[in-house]
Parts: structure tokens; C-alpha cells; sequence
């Protein structure tokens, strides 16, 4: 058993027998009343993200995960098709869970499968990746100095909100976890 005070990014604990990943925890000690942990959580069965409070020195289940190297194939319209690096055997994972996770992923990346109990249950994403930008709108001259931004489509189909001084064609990093734009890939953007 794991309390409020053992909390940590990633920890995974069992909240009415569902697996509930902390994303984000924070310890509050308000002038009046009892202290608190406020948290975002991801459940990892359906991939809904929920924030909630919890009584300080409140008592969790942790939950054991194990983890599978695979690379992402493709997605269909129910699944998303991952090959174990292990066995070269396919494994799927319906859309409504992985749908939040592969719009981050270009086929044939890198990623660790999530299993609980021996069952497939989520995609374990990078925190940041690094992706094509394949649209985006030309910058206006003057608009440089205001700290502008426009929404640019990556490689994978999804907007993101990007300095204006990104072209089409560059190779950008996004946070996962916010689907922000965090910076130019340097590797990939130099070669």
C-alpha cells in the first residue's frame, strides 16, 4: 500500500479496481481545513484523463505493470496493430483506447506496450516525440516580434500551435502528455 506522500509521476494505482496512472500530483495545504493531493489521472483500461483530490495520507493499491517492447504498424477503424519486438507476434488495441496515444506515433516507431495481469491495456508514450510538420500556413511579415502563433498539421494528421517561424517540412518535438510544441528537433532538422 502506497499513500498520498508516496505519489510520483507515472505511478500507477488502483482506484475501484481500475488501473489509474498519475500524470500529475500536486500537495495542497490550504490556510483553513485539511491538507490534500490534487491529481490528473489517465485510466489505463479506457485512456479517459480525470483530476481528482485526495485526502492526505490516503492509502492506494499500487498496481504492477508490465512493459513490452513493440513497434506501431498501423490503425484501422477498430484497432490500432503493434508488433512485439520479442516474437514478431501483432497485437491489437482497440481505437477508443489507443486513439489519445497513436495520433502522437508515425508507423513503425518505437513504443512500450502496457500490460496488466498479462493483458494488453494501454501504449506507454514517449514524453516528447518527433514529428514532420506536412502543412503550414506562411508567416506574415510583422508579425515576428509579437510572439505570434499558428496551427500547423504534422505527419500523423494532428494541429498542433507552433511558433510562426516554422516551415513546412521541419522536423518539430511535441509533449505528449499537453500537445504542445516544445522546440525544433535539432538531429533531425541539421542533417
Amino acid at each position: 500500500m502506497i499513500s498520498t506522500n508516496d505519489f510520483s509521476k507515472g505511478m500507477v494505482i488502483a482506484i475501484n479496481n481500475e488501473p489509474w496512472q498519475i500524470i500529475d500530483y500536486q500537495f495542497v495545504n490550504p490556510g483553513k481545513g485539511a491538507a490534500f493531493t490534487r491529481t490528473k489521472l489517465k485510466n489505463l483500461k479506457n485512456g479517459k484523463v480525470i483530476e481528482k483530490a485526495f485526502r492526505s495520507g490516503e492509502r492506494f493499491e499500487e498496481v504492477e505493470l508490465e512493459y513490452k517492447k513493440a513497434i506501431y504498424l498501423y490503425h484501422d477503424r477498430q484497432n490500432a496493430v503493434f508488433q512485439l519486438k520479442e516474437n514478431n507476434q501483432r497485437v491489437s488495441l482497440p481505437l477508443e483506447i489507443a486513439s489519445e496515444s497513436i495520433k502522437w506515433l508515425r508507423e513503425k516507431a518505437d513504443v512500450d506496450l502496457i500490460y496488466i495481469d498479462g493483458r494488453l491495456s494501454n501504449v506507454n508514450l514517449p514524453k516528447k516525440v518527433s514529428l514532420k510538420v506536412i502543412e503550414a500556413p506562411p508567416a506574415i511579415k510583422g508579425d515576428t516580434a509579437t510572439g505570434a502563433f499558428k496551427t500547423v498539421k504534422l505527419e500523423t494528421g494532428v494541429e498542433v500551435k507552433v511558433p510562426i517561424f516554422i516551415k513546412e517540412g521541419e522536423i518539430i518535438r511535441v509533449n505528449t502528455e499537453t500537445g504542445e510544441y516544445t522546440e525544433r528537433d535539432k538531429e533531425e532538422t541539421s542533417s
